[in-house]
């Protein structure tokens, strides 16, 4: 058991688990224990500002994992950096609490209500959105990532520090006492009854058919990369020709609606409403709905852009014009506020964001609030994120019980139901013409996340709000 003591060992042990938690390379089981050595650490009272270091490597490497063109190294250095800071302050304030008001503060659950709660601001608020997520690591596991109809990624996320909690303050009572207590044992079988119930709930589920309408969807993507086509006129008009060829293979091949990927066709200003029109008839012809996601130069010699979709219909009319709302750190594009709308069709109600929008839980809510039953995302992507970025939309698909449909350049293509199910992938690093036609439910089906959003947050904040309170009620009473 002094193996447990060592802090250079727990150091070691935790930042293998965590480097590989999530994105590229991730091993769905490690989210679950990744945490218990720097819960270990802390608690054995080791030096923070070496905890900090020590993180800030870890995290900086980790994120190196989807490091490729055009994602560059000082992205990687300051997310670190951000992680490693923001989890070294929450590891000492928990042990803080730990230390001073274990008997009326649980441990555990402060700790996974503390974790969780930040978590759902930083999805929220913060530039790296949903990517800091631990139940990222899970979107693989179908079963278990059904219960985010429940309460959310945040909901999965909670279970999983619920976890890690438990597991380290068994691990160390039994070190140090060479038994574990009771609240301890109790922790342990409720993590366990969590997992199972959560699992049935899933397997269930997904017996269920989704009923109503269907449709066939289609994704167009062009292997051109967005900095080969502003350099060079004539393999920008190779590559318009293209996405305009496969639009229509897509129609001949049974599709309805037709989503872009994100910046598929470069144009300047002035040929833009010929462009347009082109559209516009293509659609009439084919009767089809073109989501045309495309870029506009804004500079004559800089690479900074105007990034938007047009959605025309199969009349020929312009149903809606958007652009990219949630804007990555550094993404040469302006920023144009534009409202999110639900489509409505004969098919039923669609929406349609890009890329990373849906990488913001206030912006998915809102697709919620609508009452889609399917979005369409142009996107692009990176070698290093394929096919995680995809895989993640899945699951807001099934936080709101939508259908999603997302065309990529630089990555996998999919189309998911409402139960995260794949009905058909396109692997951009494979051979294929670039073109994928399924058909997806139209449907919304209604969760209890999209009734009540992340309520499990809402909980975090009264058992730590009447913690703190029941506190300074004893403090001031002594």
């Amino acid at each position: 058991m002094k193996y447990f003591n060592q802090r250079w060992l727990l150091l070691s042990v935790g930042g293998f688990f965590l480097g590989f938690t999530g994105m590229n390379w991730n091993i769905p089981i490690f989210a679950w224990i990744s945490l218990i050595p720097f819960l270990r650490y802390v608690r054995l009272g080791y030096s923070i500002r070496t905890l900090l270091v020590a993180l800030i490597i870890i995290q900086t490497a980790s994120t190196m994992r989807i490091i490729s063109e055009p994602f560059h190294i000082w992205i990687a250095i300051f997310s670190g950096v951000q992680a490693g800071i923001v989890f070294t302050l929450l590891l000492w304030i928990w042990n803080q609490v730990r230390i001073k008001f274990s008997k009326q503060i649980s441990p555990i659950l402060s700790f996974a209500f503390l974790f969780t709660i930040v978590e759902w601001i930083g999805a929220y608020g913060s530039e790296l959105g949903v990517w800091g997520m631990l139940a990222n690591s899970q979107i693989n596991n179908l079963i278990l990532i059904q219960s985010a109809s429940l309460f959310g990624a945040t909901g999965i996320s909670f279970l999983i520090y619920l976890v890690n909690g438990s597991l380290e303050q068994s691990l160390s009572e039994f070190i140090t006492h060479s038994k574990i207590s009771k609240p301890s044992q109790y922790a342990l079988i409720s993590c366990f009854l969590l997992l199972v119930g959560l699992s049935f709930y899933g397997s269930v589920r997904l017996t269920l058919a989704i009923e109503g309408n269907s449709i066939k969807v289609g994704t167009v993507t062009s292997r051109m990369e967005i900095q080969t086509i502003w350099e060079d006129p004539i393999q920008n008009q190779k590559n318009t020709d293209l996405i305009f060829t496969r639009t229509k293979q897509a129609a001949d091949e049974g599709a309805k609606v037709v989503v872009w990927n994100e910046g598929a066709i470069l144009i300047q200003r002035k040929e833009e409403d010929s462009f347009l029109k082109k559209i516009a008839t293509l659609a009439k012809e084919k009767e089809i709905e073109i989501i045309a996601a495309y870029i506009v130069p804004l500079k004559e010699h800089d690479f900074f852009l105007e990034n938007q979709l047009h959605w025309i219909g199969k009349d020929g009319s312009t149903r809606q014009v958007y652009f990219k709302q949630f804007i990555p750190p550094g993404e040469p594009i302006s920023h144009n506020p534009s409202e999110i709308k639900v489509i409505t069709t004969e098919w039923g109600k669609m929406s349609a964001a890009i890329c990373y929008d849906f990488d913001s839980l206030q912006l998915t809510k809102t697709h919620s609030e609508l009452g889609t039953g399917v979005t369409f995302i142009p996107a692009s992507d990176w070698k290093g994120i394929n096919p995680f970025h995809t895989e993640m939309a899945a699951l807001r698909g099934i936080e709101n019980g939508t259908s999603i449909v997302r065309s990529a350049r630089g990555a996998m293509s999919g189309v998911y139901d409402a139960y995260g199910r794949a009905k058909g992938t396109l692997d951009y690093y494979e051979e294929n013409d670039g073109v994928l036609v399924v058909s997806v439910p139209a449907v919304a089906v209604k969760t209890l996340y999209s009734k009540l959003g992340n309520w499990v947050v809402g909980l975090g904040f009264l058992y730590l709000g009447f913690g703190s309170l029941f506190v300074f009620v004893l403090k001031n009473k002594s």
